[in-house]
């Protein structure tokens, strides 16, 4: 027979029990970054790239800028290539520190987003990069072709409607020269 004071240690080394199991455990290490995207996305992304081939805009946009900028966009776009999201994406926010309303970092930025699966993200970057930038040509048609591309995730195809209209606008043809 277990005594009456036996029996009330035993709710007392209970919980100290579960806590010392609990702090003994080992964590499972983070998963690397080198997961792929998923194919949705990566569709989505190749979708915004292309939206503008074949474009033949009479405004085309090409800033001089900080070598710095250029080597940071040159990592993030490594990155990129070799499926490290996370590091592209810091790579990306390091040359946005030194140009930060550069509008084709904001564009980069939105599909680096993208790939990651943070639409809301990629959507608020690319409409930035639209008011920023030159509201026709290229980037225009990259920033409206983005949100499209978010619009159709988040099932909506009122506003997706709008953004294609927005994007076509975007297409300023060369006047024709005699």
């Amino acid at each position: 027979m277990i005594s009456a004071s036996r029996a009330a240690r035993w709710p007392l080394l209970s919980p100290l029990l579960i806590f010392l199991v609990a702090c003994s455990t080992r964590s499972q290490p983070e998963t690397p970054a080198l997961t792929r995207p998923d194919a949705d996305l990566v569709a989505a992304v190749q979708a915004i790239r292309a939206a503008n081939a074949g474009e033949d805009s009479a405004l085309q946009v090409n800033p001089l800028r900080d070598p710095a900028v250029e080597g940071f966009l040159a990592d993030a776009r490594q990155a990129e290539q070799q499926q490290q999201l996370d590091a592209a994406h810091a790579a990306i926010a390091k040359a946005r520190e030194l140009a930060p309303d550069a509008p084709d970092l904001l564009q980069y930025e939105a599909e680096i987003e993208f790939l990651r699966g943070k639409t809301v993200e990629a959507e608020k970057l690319a409409y930035d990069s639209f008011k920023k930038g030159p509201q026709v040509g290229t980037l225009c048609v990259q920033n409206w072709q983005t949100i499209v591309e978010a619009r159709k995730i988040f099932n909506d195809p009122a506003y997706r409607a709008v953004a294609e209209a927005k994007r076509d606008q975007c297409k300023v043809k060369r006047p024709v020269r005699l």
